[in-house]
């Protein structure tokens, strides 16, 4: 459980704590020490924890003391404001605290942020002279439409292109990394670490901000928020309507997925059919259709409900491949084998930068799944240079692991093309980089060296299609 600790006195130490009670949707729990009951307020707020010692007293505050993420201190007197500072740290010596400071401290401390008030009230006072740009804070309605937000390492939209993150009604307008400042364009990748200027409905905005936040566990995340499936009883054969349908509610009961679509087209009546019928009487999501017979005018219903996933059986992707490429989300593939029954997720690559921009969908879905990973590197250099980028590889993919909790087990090889071993199997969930190349004709694909192009060897295997640009 993440908990912060307060330290405060004064009026406007009071006037913070009024304002922590009225923010939403917080996560944490506050640990309240204050010495004067002017300094608090009856808040019935079960986050809040209070206790009434001195701050200053090291043998006082070791009582209350836990792994706290974050402390604040907040007081009105100088001296006693560097004292508690002090004795907080004597019992922490890596704990992140934060410092109103009124009179200049000086404390030389990496682990210590000091907020010049003083200067901070300047700034907000010169706002109001003529012809002095205001800053952010002041910009607009000041209802949270303006928002800056830093990726952590973990998030759903590190590693992600501008271009493949769904933006509606809000859009990103800047991005600020190593102190400069980059306009959008949609092939700009994000980093962790990376601050992102955004501007939008305020209610969005909030959504935006958790999901930014949030680790592990957010696809179909930044793609949308749900997957559709779109099941022709004219021309799929039953097994892979039932496949197709059984995959859908296995993802809904096993990922982050809010809500599914089914619509079927070319109804028949069937085992299948009355599955569906008895499915619409519990869920509103699934619509037949009896208007249209093809794929057409998909695009704007995925638009309007914030689809992020969409599912397919291997002919229809085959056959409507431009079409779904235009989509720019993840398409997944049915493979023949049960969606229960995956054991390990694969990726076939021969190209690092390529993996970069795909490990976050890769590991997070792997973890919903519970799948093994698995990299099968095919070098497609000489012997004498495989070992070097062996260890390269080795290297990168053990930092990742440590970085995401999650084992990535690298297999490298420059003599035979790992897709002759995997091909035969129906257990995998391969990654695949959905990309211009793979527009090409059968036999310019063929020939390539791209195991991305090569992709239709894997067709026995549920593929995941991850659109790049």
């Amino acid at each position: 459980m993440n908990h912060i600790l307060i330290i405060l006195d004064g009026i406007l130490a009071k006037h913070f704590l009024e304002r922590l009670c009225f923010e939403k949707g917080l996560e944490y729990f506050f640990t309240v020490v204050y010495q004067s009951d002017e300094s608090v307020l009856d808040a019935d707020n079960e986050r809040l924890e209070f206790h009434k010692i001195d701050p200053t007293s090291t043998a006082r505050l070791e009582l209350i003391m836990r792994p706290f993420t974050q402390a604040f201190i907040y007081m009105q007197d100088e001296f006693e404001s560097k004292k508690s500072y002090e004795a907080l740290r004597s019992l922490d010596d890596k704990l992140e605290i934060n410092v109103m400071d009124f009179w200049g401290l000086g404390i030389d401390d990496n682990f210590c942020n000091l907020i010049d008030a003083r200067s901070n009230l300047s700034h907000s006072f010169l706002n109001f002279l003529p012809d002095v740009a205001l800053t952010a804070q002041d910009i607009g309605l000041g209802e949270g439409e303006i928002m800056e937000i830093k990726i952590p390492a973990g998030s759903a939209f590190a590693y992600r292109h501008i271009g493949s993150i769904q933006q509606r009604r809000w859009r990103v307008v800047l991005i600020y990394r190593d102190s400069k400042i980059h306009f959008v364009k949609p092939s700009f990748l994000l980093q962790p670490g990376d601050s992102i200027l955004i501007v939008g409905d305020p209610t969005v905005l909030s959504g935006i901000f958790y999901n930014i936040k949030a680790d592990f566990g957010q696809f179909p995340v930044p793609f949308g928020t749900n997957i559709f499936t779109l099941i022709d009883m004219k021309n799929m054969p039953p097994k892979v309507q039932s496949t197709l349908i059984d995959t859908t509610l296995a993802l809904m009961q096993k990922t982050n997925v809010r809500k599914f679509f089914i619509r079927v087209i070319n109804p028949s009546l069937g085992q299948n059919f009355k599955r569906l019928k008895e499915l619409s009487f519990e869920e509103d999501c699934v619509f037949f259709d009896f208007f249209h017979r093809d794929f057409s005018a998909l695009p704007s219903f995925l638009k309007k409900n914030d689809v992020g996933l969409f599912l397919t059986d291997n002919k229809h992707f085959q056959r409507h491949k431009k079409m779904l490429f235009g989509l720019k989300i993840p398409i997944l593939k049915i493979g023949e084998g049960d969606f229960d029954a995956l054991t390990q997720s694969v990726i076939l690559s021969t190209d690092k930068n390529e993996l970069e921009n795909q490990i976050n969908v890769i590991v997070d879905l792997s973890k919903q799944l519970n799948l093994d990973i698995t990299l099968y590197y095919y070098a497609t250099i000489t012997a004498q240079n495989h070992d070097a980028a062996n260890r390269d590889v080795e290297e990168y993919f053990e930092s990742l692991s440590r970085l995401y909790d999650k084992h990535i087990k690298v297999l490298s090889t420059h003599a035979q093309n790992p897709i002759l071993s995997l091909e035969h199997r129906s257990d995998l969930l391969q990654f695949v980089s959905f990309e211009e190349a793979l527009m090409r004709r059968s036999l310019k694909r063929a020939l390539s060296m791209n195991l991305n192009s090569n992709h239709h060897k894997m067709r026995k295997n549920y593929q995941l299609f991850i659109p790049i640009d």
